[in-house]
């Protein structure tokens, strides 16, 4: 085998902003993975991994990650605006569970009170707090009494 189609057999893909990129296997200076991206990476943009199911991490640009095959990175995302009991929040976040979307109002969403998903001409989803929650922008929710007791006295 050359030398060349050695180095070819030993290279992975990974995407970075939905672009493949071709690269090794194994631990990589985040450094690397900037310079990687064409254009690179901007010095003032963060460089994240995309976890499936999980909260993204953003990655330390002095750090190193160990690059498997099929990896996904995006770089610094723009805000997006959801509305929770039709205030708006700003979130940086693509994934968030129910329970970091408790966090956003101030105070919190009380443990008394459920949060649904308002979905225009369907039927509305109760978010659980380890539900993960693809967030667009324009999403919103809305909180309720998490038990109503019809004729309860208080």
């Amino acid at each position: 085998m050359s030398d060349s189609s050695a180095s070819r057999a030993g290279k992975i893909t990974i995407h970075i902003d939905g672009k493949p990129y071709k690269t090794h296997t194994g631990p990589t200076p985040v450094a690397a993975l900037r310079a990687l991206r064409q254009p690179p990476v901007p010095d003032d943009k963060d460089l994240w991994l995309d976890i499936e199911d999980e909260q993204d991490q953003e990655l330390d640009p002095a750090g190193s990650i160990n690059v498997t095959d099929g990896m996904r990175f995006f770089t610094e995302i723009d805000a997006i605006t959801i509305r929770i009991d039709r205030v708006e929040y700003e979130v940086y976040q693509r994934k968030m569970t129910g329970a970091e979307l408790r966090t956003l109002p101030s105070p919190d969403v009380a443990v008394d009170r459920d949060l649904w998903r308002d979905i225009p001409d369907k039927r509305d989803i109760k978010v659980q707090d380890e539900d993960i929650v693809h967030l667009k922008d324009g999403m919103r929710f809305f909180t309720a009494p998490g038990r109503i007791n019809p004729g309860q006295e208080s």
